[in-house]
């Protein structure tokens, strides 16, 4: 059995030399300081440099990119997915951004709503 890496770009989102994702590179990616992290998570503001593998931390950061890789597959550019995800408020979810969902624990109802706009079935 082994996976099949739909998104390269992923990759460039591990810590160097480990099995988990970088706080930092997530981070500098959607544009938000590593204490803005840290209060997105849920976690201590020096979680994110002391102790990047918080299990907390690391749930946080695989749901962004969880969405993030839909939000890619439907519009074809991982940055302008990113914009989305920060900024557009979403009227199914009270005019709530994907970002915010995140934060709540709602990254499979995001995704859910995403994948049924890519099949047509909202909107």
């Amino acid at each position: 059995m082994g996976f099949a890496i739909s998104h390269p770009f992923i990759e460039r989102f591990r810590e160097p030399d480990t099995p988990f994702l970088s706080p930092v590179r997530v981070g500098e990616f959607f544009g938000f300081r590593v204490q803005e992290l840290a209060e997105r998570a849920r976690v201590h503001r020096n979680t994110p440099t002391a102790r990047p593998h918080t299990p907390q931390l690391q749930k946080y950061l695989q749901d962004m990119l969880r969405v993030l890789t839909v939000a890619t597959e439907m519009t074809g550019d991982p940055e302008r997915a990113a914009f989305l995800l920060r900024n557009e408020p979403l009227k199914s979810f009270g005019y709530k951004t994907a970002d915010t969902l995140i934060q709540e624990g709602r990254a499979d109802a995001v995704i859910a709503y995403l994948e049924s706009l890519a099949g047509g079935a909202a909107g």
